[in-house]
């Protein structure tokens, strides 16, 4: 059984790689076309049968439940099959296996990104140097924002300066051109007090507010952003 799920989920990560991350391809088209195009096996046997309709279940149910985990890991240049085992570990005993998380009802939210750690690190430079939360950020903190992991969030210090570190990404392709609501609707920035979370439309503005009145802190930025072309 572990090896089936360990081949299908290497396989999943192939074909991530390739109409999601190449080609564009709908995160959530991506999982409902995988899913169904291994739903039967070639054998008429009931166990294996059984086995691998219990396996496909745990893979659907991973990469809906879980886009969290499983982006960062399939952008990475190996999977292990320890890594694989870890991963159903971490779902069977997660909240986010529990009835509360009805696949209808989640949002799939991504950037779209596949950004190195060397790259992550140049943006938590980049983010502590110029103050753009009202805290010092780490590499986890931006790995946890970067793959949208439900339920982390930062609070701003400084709007203006969070839209144009990610137009900028935007503009060195690093990130898909919906990041405003990405990151409205997954409530990942709370505003400098606390209180509420940092909208779509709040970020626009801010957005237009910097572009008209550019900074040396929003030239500095960008030009961060442009240097992060050359890690790997």
């Amino acid at each position: 059984m572990a090896e089936e799920l360990f081949a299908l989920l290497t396989e999943a990560k192939t074909v991530y790689l390739q109409e999601v991350k190449i080609y564009g391809k709908q995160y959530c088209r991506y999982v409902e076309d995988f899913v169904n195009s291994h739903r039967y096996i070639d054998c008429n046997n009931a166990v294996c049968r059984n086995c691998h309709e219990m396996n496909i279940h745990i893979v659907k149910g991973l990469l809906t439940d879980c886009p969290h985990l499983i982006q960062p890991l399939f952008s990475a240049p190996s999977l292990s099959f320890e890594e694989c085992m870890e991963l159903k570990r971490k779902y069977d005993t997660s909240e986010l296996a529990s009835s509360d998380c009805n696949p209808a009802k989640f949002s799939f939210l991504s950037f779209d990104c596949s950004l190195s750690r060397e790259q992550l690190a140049g943006i938590v430079s980049c983010a502590n140097t110029y103050h753009l939360f009202c805290s010092s950020v780490t590499i986890d903190d931006m790995e946890s924002l970067f793959s949208c992991k439900r339920g982390f969030s930062l609070r701003v210090n400084s709007v203006r300066r969070v839209a144009i570190l990610f137009d900028a990404l935007l503009e060195h392709s690093f990130i898909q051109a919906q990041w405003q609501t990405v990151l409205s609707k997954g409530k990942f920035l709370r505003t400098k007090d606390g209180k509420g979370f940092v909208s779509a439309t709040s970020l626009s503005s801010a957005l237009s507010a910097m572009r008209n009145g550019m900074t040396s802190a929003a030239y500095a930025i960008k030009r961060t952003v442009d240097e992060l072309r050359w890690c790997q």
